[in-house]
């Protein structure tokens, strides 16, 4: 037993128990409070190695007024009870103008459309009341010939004054604008200037949005099929066709009995009377002949096929 112990240690070597101990004695040895925040900040690095960094806590002011902003605000609610996010969004709410709106009908067809309130320099610009209310509307920019025709070009136009700046017609709108806010449905009546092409999409979008809301409360009431005003015009014309085809061909039918009489009839009444004797040989013959062509054809057909022999045995 001793032999054995001396010879593995003796294969181990003296260099290896050397280097363990300096392991040891390494790894217990005291650290400076720089070399111990140096290994745990290595540490902490290789275990949040290849995660994504947390954002800020900190929100920029767009951020915050587009968490806060409201549409209409509550008139009877005091500023200085808010919290600074709410007071930044009212400060911002106070600045804008609330006569008319301008509008987005790029989703006019689904029955979807933005609005927002004009800003200071719209105003003054005369657009939105002056010109098109439509965002995307080729007359929402004043006409240049429009604003060379006034008095002082350099002047911007008088915010009061009704002349329009675009070289169309404009039409004044209120209607009820219903949008979601905070998880709450809204309503409010909302003035729009247009011209007559983008009042028209907003007919069409007002139209499509309440052909939705009536589906949806359809749906909502437990009906499983729900047809629209189109499907139902659809299926109207359909029966109408259907209808008129179908008298066509009753037309068609009773056309073809009354002629297949009267073609009969005149037959029978051509020509001068034949005796009633000589009516009946003149059926006879007309019965003869029929039964000798209807023999001679069939003996035609046995005979067009080949004759068939049958070997001997």
């Amino acid at each position: 037993m001793d032999r054995g112990y001396r010879s593995s240690s003796s294969r181990a070597g003296p260099s290896d128990e050397t280097a363990s101990k300096r392991r040891r004695v390494e790894t217990l040895a005291p650290e400076t409070a720089h070399e111990r925040h140096q290994r745990l900040f290595r540490l902490k690095q290789s275990y949040e190695r290849g995660r994504v960094p947390p954002k800020p806590q900190s929100k920029h002011e767009l951020e915050i007024l587009k968490e806060r902003h409201q549409f209409v605000r509550d008139s009877d609610v005091d500023p200085a009870a808010l919290t600074w996010e709410d007071q930044l969004a009212y400060k911002y709410y106070e600045t804008l103008f609330k006569e008319f709106a301008v509008v987005n009908l790029k989703h006019y067809k689904s029955g979807a459309i933005a609005l927002r309130w004009r800003t200071e320099d719209e105003v003054l610009s005369g657009i939105g009341h002056l010109t098109c209310g439509s965002l995307r509307c080729r007359y929402h920019e004043p006409s240049p010939s429009m604003l060379a025709s006034l008095e002082d070009p350099d002047v911007p136009p008088d915010p009061e004054s009704t002349a329009p700046l675009v070289e169309t017609t404009l039409e004044e709108l209120e209607m009820p604008f219903g949008y979601l806010e905070g998880g709450v449905k809204k309503t409010t009546l909302v003035k729009v200037v247009l011209c007559r092409e983008c009042a028209k999409k907003l007919r069409h979008g007002r139209k499509k949005a309440k052909e939705e809301r009536e589906k949806m409360a359809l749906v909502a009431a437990g009906r499983t099929s729900v047809a629209g005003p189109r499907d139902e015009a659809n299926r109207r014309d359909g029966e109408r066709i259907r209808s008129r085809h179908e008298e066509g061909e009753e037309r068609f039918r009773r056309d073809r009995r009354s002629s297949g009489r009267s073609g009969s009839s005149e037959d029978e009444d051509a020509g001068p009377g034949l005796p009633p004797d000589l009516r009946d040989e003149r059926r006879r013959r007309q019965s003869t002949e029929a039964r000798h062509n209807d023999s001679s054809s069939r003996s035609r057909r046995r005979s067009a096929s080949p004759r068939r022999y049958r070997s001997p045995q």
